[in-house]
């Protein structure tokens, strides 16, 4: 017979995140928290990347700072914010 703890994993097998703004770990908008829930990464982490992006921009050629920025915005915008109910989809 087995227990509830050994089925557990058998009913969310096929569950993966949703990609969405984070609002309960927000510091702008939940951007980069949403995007550290969704590839499973400490936010902290994702935020330092960010920020490092959007200031060596200035110095750099390849990524400006104004694209850094912009792709937040853009993602902002597009990304739905996550609700307190558990969100997922089930792949098929």
């Amino acid at each position: 017979m087995e227990t509830y703890q050994n089925q557990n994993n058998k009913y969310y097998a096929n569950i993966k995140p949703k990609l969405s703004r984070d609002i309960t770990n927000k510091r702008i908008a939940g951007v980069c928290a949403g995007i550290g829930k969704y590839f499973n990464i400490k936010v902290s982490w994702v935020r330092t990347v960010w920020f490092l992006l959007a200031f060596f921009g200035i110095f750099s050629a390849g990524i400006s700072t104004f694209f850094v920025v912009s792709v937040y915005f853009v993602l902002w915008f597009i990304l739905p914010k996550s609700s307190n109910i558990f969100l997922c989809e089930t792949e098929r």
